[in-house]
């Protein structure tokens, strides 16, 4: 059996594999954090490096982008996702509820907490990979806002996603070459190593080599089908 989120790893029980599992606490863990760093460009400062230290001038100030970083630290924003899926997780394990600290700071660590204490029975769960996949998405638009510019230079497009899901849909995410590393699929996390990427070339829509493209329906996204 695969693991439900990334489609590689293998496990013998359970919905998320140990790195899943590790990487969605590695989430919960960083996110109060990032929460607070979002506060420098909500006003019309930056910190930067000025001659005797301090601020830099209120001129050079980055503004929110799209409004998203007044989403992300909103009650609805990182804050409501975090509480909404400890509420669930705490309805499948009939729980009782617990008391919501006040202040909107406290609100944030708290429901990281509750949730990473959690992360065993998440990994069993069958919410949890898309609990994971959730939070890993909000890690990244945060990432997008506390580092602008870090998709600008794109490595060489490897291609699309050829990840089928249950229904047949391929995913068709586009995925860069990075050779530094495994490639993933920001969309599906499907796992793409170096020894699979000519495969997953020739397989692309288009180019011919379509007698061994996953056809739909197909049982789930799993990459070891590029590597036939």
């Amino acid at each position: 059996m695969l693991c439900t989120l990334c489609r590689t790893s293998k496990i013998q029980y359970g919905t998320l594999c140990g790195d899943c599992t590790l990487t969605t606490r590695d989430h919960l863990a960083r996110l109060p954090r990032m929460w607070e760093d979002l506060e420098d460009w909500l006003t019309p400062e930056v910190r930067g490096i000025t001659q005797y230290g301090g601020r830099a001038s209120k001129t050079e100030a980055p503004m929110p982008l799209d409004g998203d970083v007044l989403s992300l630290r909103g009650p609805g924003g990182i804050v409501g996702v975090l509480e909404d899926w400890h509420a669930a997780v705490r309805h499948a394990r009939a729980l009782p509820e617990l008391p919501t600290p006040g202040a909107l700071p406290r609100r944030v660590h708290a429901a990281a907490d509750r949730l990473a204490a959690h992360i065993h029975f998440i990994a069993l769960w069958e919410q949890g990979p898309t609990l994971a996949l959730e939070i890993h998405r909000l890690v990244e638009r945060v990432k997008d806002v506390l580092e602008p510019g870090r998709h600008d230079d794109k490595p060489t497009l490897l291609g699309t996603c050829i990840a089928v899901d249950p229904s047949g849909v391929v995913c068709g995410a586009e995925l860069y070459a990075d050779m530094t590393r495994t490639v993933q699929c920001d969309w599906c996390l499907c796992l793409y190593p170096p020894s699979q990427w000519l495969q997953l070339r020739a397989l692309q829509p288009g180019r011919g080599a379509t007698a061994e493209f996953p056809a739909p329906p197909a049982p789930a996204r799993e990459t070891e089908e590029i590597a036939a």
